[in-house]
C-alpha cells in the first residue's frame, strides 16, 4: 500500500466527465520485422509476462474516509489483463482520418477507477499493413518522462524481444486495512495539515520576496543600461490575453500527429544560438500565429503558454515530479528569428526566478489541500464556467519530452513513430506534446473540438514554421561562414 502524493492526487481531483486525465501515445508499428506469430495475443502475452517490471500496472486506488487525506494505491486483488489490453479493428481502408477519429473515441472516456488506471489497445487494418498500439494511463499515475520510460520497458532494442527474468517473488495482492485502523491514520494526516501548512508559507514568503526583489532590481538595471525592449522592461502580466482557447470544453476530442526532422532543430538551434526547447517553441509560436490571423482572431498581447519541467531525480520512478514554467510565445512579433530570439530571452528569465524557488517546495504545496476539498473546487469550476469570467495564467500547453534516439520494437515489430496524447482543460482547449524519437520529433496535438475541430492545420503549421526557420537558418550561417 502507497499513498499518493500532492501532485498526483491533484490530477486525480481535477477529472470530470468533461476532462478525463490520462495521457497516453499513439505507436505506429511495421510488423513485417516480426515474427509470424505476432499479433494481438501475442503484444499481450509479451504485456503480461513484464507487469513485475510495471508495478503500476496493477494498482488500484484505495480512497480514505470522506476524502480527507490523499488515497492509495493498493495491489489489485482482481486484476484480470484482459481487461486492458484490448483489440480494434478500422473499417477499410484504414486512414490516418480514421485511426486519428480512434484516438479521440478511446481518449474521452474515463478509466474506470475500480481498475488499475490504464488500457492498451492493439489496432489493426491501417493502410500499409501496419498496426497501432493506442496507450492511454492516468496522470495520477506519471507524467511525460516516466510516461517514456515506463513506454521502454515494453519495447526492445533488437527485432527480438529479450530475456526478462522472472520476478523474485511471486506477485502478492494486498489486504485492505480495517476501516477503523484507515480512519484513524485520516485523521491525524488530516489534523496535521494546519501545522504543515504554517511551516510551508514560512518557508516561501521569503523566498517569493527575495524574487520580488531581485526581480525589480534586474529591471531598473536594464532601464539604465537600456539593453532591453520596453516590453521587457515592463512589469510582467500576470494573466494571458483572452482567445479561442480560454474556453469552457467538453469530451470530444480532436487530434493530429506529424513529425519534425531533428537535424533541421539542432540546425536552428545552432545557427541561432538557442536551445532545442527554443526551437520548438518558437516552431509552435509562428504556426498558432499563422492559425489565429488566419481567422483573424491573433492578441495584441503575446500568447502565454504553460511549460512543464521535470524536477525529477536520478532514479526515480513513477508518479509525478513536474513544475510548471510561464513563457511567452512572443506572437506580437511579426518576425520569426527575431521572435525565436526574443521568446528564447524571456525563458532565461523565467528559469532564473524557477531556480530561485526549489520545485521541492512548489510540489509540497500540492499535498496541503484535502483531496475532497479540490474535487469540488474542480467541479465549481466547471459548473460556473470560471474560465469564461476571467483572462487566463494560460493560452495552452507546450510540452516536449526526450526519449530514445535508437529504433525500438514491440514483439518483434519495430515502432516506426511514437506520438503523444495529452489533456486539453478547461481554459486551455489545445496541448501540444513533443517526444523525441530516433532523428525526429513526434509531435501529438490534443484538442477540444468544439473550440480547434481543425487541429491538422496547425500540424501542418508547424512543419511550414521549421521549414521556414531552416531557410533563414542557412542564410545566417552562410552570412557567418
Amino acid at each position: 500500500m502507497q499513498q499518493l502524493s500532492g501532485l498526483d492526487t491533484v490530477f486525480l481531483n481535477l477529472e470530470t466527465n468533461a476532462v478525463p486525465m490520462h495521457i497516453g501515445s499513439l505507436a505506429i508499428l511495421d510488423p513485417a520485422t516480426a515474427g509470424p506469430d505476432f499479433g494481438f495475443e501475442s503484444v499481450r502475452r509479451l504485456i503480461e509476462r513484464r507487469l513485475h517490471l510495471l508495478p503500476m500496472f496493477r494498482r488500484r486506488l484505495m480512497t480514505t474516509p470522506l476524502g480527507l487525506d490523499q488515497p492509495y494505491w493498493i495491489e489489485d486483488p482482481d486484476f484480470d489483463i484482459e481487461m486492458h489490453v484490448r483489440h480494434r479493428a478500422l473499417p477499410r481502408p484504414g486512414t490516418l482520418k480514421q485511426l486519428n477519429d480512434l484516438v479521440c473515441d478511446v481518449m474521452s472516456i474515463r478509466l474506470d477507477r475500480s481498475m488499475p488506471l490504464w488500457k492498451v489497445y492493439y489496432v489493426e487494418g491501417l493502410e500499409g499493413g501496419k498496426v497501432a498500439l493506442v496507450s492511454k494511463i492516468h496522470h495520477a499515475c506519471i507524467d511525460g518522462v516516466s510516461g517514456a520510460e515506463l513506454f521502454s520497458t515494453l519495447l526492445d532494442v533488437t527485432p527480438q524481444p529479450r530475456d526478462v527474468p522472472p520476478p523474485e517473488a511471486p506477485w502478492i495482492p494486498d489486504e485492505l486495512p480495517p476501516p477503523l485502523k484507515l480512519s484513524y491514520i485520516t485523521a491525524k494526516n488530516f489534523l496535521a495539515r494546519p501545522g504543515k501548512v504554517y511551516q510551508l508559507a514560512r518557508r516561501t514568503i521569503p523566498l517569493v520576496l527575495e524574487v520580488r526583489r531581485e526581480a525589480m532590481a534586474r529591471r531598473q538595471a536594464s532601464r539604465r543600461a537600456n539593453l532591453v525592449d520596453a516590453d521587457t522592461n515592463r512589469k510582467p502580466s500576470v494573466m494571458a490575453p483572452r482567445m479561442r482557447f480560454n474556453t469552457t470544453i467538453t469530451a470530444r476530442r480532436s487530434y493530429a500527429a506529424g513529425s519534425l526532422s531533428l537535424k533541421d532543430i539542432k540546425l536552428v538551434k545552432n545557427a541561432f544560438g538557442v536551445s532545442l526547447n527554443d526551437v520548438v517553441m518558437g516552431i509552435c509560436a509562428e504556426a498558432l500565429r499563422n492559425y489565429l490571423l488566419a481567422g483573424k482572431e491573433l492578441p495584441a498581447k503575446p500568447l502565454i503558454a504553460a511549460v512543464p519541467m521535470s524536477v525529477r531525480a536520478d532514479g526515480e520512478r513513477g508518479g509525478n515530479r513536474v513544475t510548471m514554467l510561464r513563457a511567452s510565445l512572443a506572437t506580437d512579433i511579426a518576425d520569426p528569428v527575431e521572435r525565436l530570439q526574443a521568446l528564447s530571452a524571456r525563458m532565461v528569465g523565467v528559469k532564473r526566478t524557477m531556480k530561485a524557488i526549489p520545485a521541492s517546495l512548489m510540489l509540497d504545496w500540492a499535498h496541503t489541500p484535502p483531496p475532497a476539498v479540490m474535487a469540488q473546487a474542480a467541479r465549481l469550476y466547471e459548473n460556473f464556467s470560471i474560465q469564461d469570467l476571467v483572462n487566463p495564467p494560460f493560452n495552452l500547453l507546450i510540452s516536449n519530452v526526450p526519449g530514445p534516439r535508437v529504433p525500438l520494437y514491440l514483439d518483434g515489430a519495430k515502432v516506426e513513430a511514437h506520438y503523444p496524447i495529452s489533456i486539453p482543460y478547461h481554459g486551455l482547449a489545445c496541448n501540444i506534446t513533443v517526444f523525441s524519437y530516433q532523428d525526429r520529433l513526434d509531435v501529438g496535438i490534443t484538442a477540444h473540438r468544439g473550440t480547434v475541430p481543425d487541429v491538422e492545420v496547425i500540424m501542418e503549421g508547424m512543419a511550414a514554421a521549421l521549414a521556414q526557420l531552416k531557410h533563414r537558418a542557412q542564410q545566417q550561417l552562410r552570412r557567418t561562414g
